[in-house]
């Protein structure tokens, strides 16, 4: 791999997104090759040592604001995957948590109302609300009325006969205090 990125940055590539597990082409599944390969940070890190100039970018396992400020001490950025999709507020509190930034600028509520005029315009494009809920299910990860807000936002009945007060009702269940601020 060193030779690989050697070989690519004498030909002017200067960034580098390196994921920290080796796939397993065969014998594993897509979610075991997420989960049995090694993570071997310790390679990426390598590769930042040996390349100071150039731009080493980890992925791969990495989930907590822990763990992204643990790594951001050994490269010069982090890629969050499938923990920014499964908890996109994630995204929102490392600005804070890593780099210091003002609190994150929306709470989750917020967002929800913003949500709304987005949806409105993408169902009138023909867009499904299945194709937009299936992208905020995570928003609402580790707090309390979670379930609700998925099982709310997953129903296919629900998704067929409603439009984007859905989001507001899935809101209710879990900030109900926020839904009035949401409708004014």
């Amino acid at each position: 791999m060193r030779d690989f990125v050697g070989t690519v940055a004498a030909a002017g590539a200067n960034a580098f997104l390196v994921h920290a597990r080796n796939a397993i082409l065969k014998g594993l599944t897509p979610k075991e090759n997420r989960e049995i390969p090694p993570l071997k940070y310790d390679y990426v890190h390598r590769l930042k040592q040996d390349f100071p100039q150039l731009t080493i970018v980890i992925n791969g396992g990495i989930e907590t604001h822990e763990a992204i400020a643990r790594e951001l001490e050994h490269v010069d950025g982090v890629m969050l995957g499938r923990a920014a999709y499964h908890n996109p507020y994630l995204l929102a509190e490392a600005e804070e948590y890593c780099f210091g930034a003002a609190a994150p600028a929306r709470t989750r509520a917020e967002i929800v109302r913003a949500l709304l005029p987005y949806a409105r315009a993408q169902l009138a494009a023909g867009v499904s609300l299945r194709a937009i809920a299936q992208h905020v299910l995570g928003l609402y990860h580790g707090r309390s009325g979670v379930r609700a807000w998925r099982r709310m936002l997953s129903d296919s009945k629900r998704l067929a006969s409603s439009g984007p007060e859905l989001f507001l009702s899935a809101l209710r269940e879990v900030e109900p205090a926020a839904l009035s601020e949401a409708v004014a």
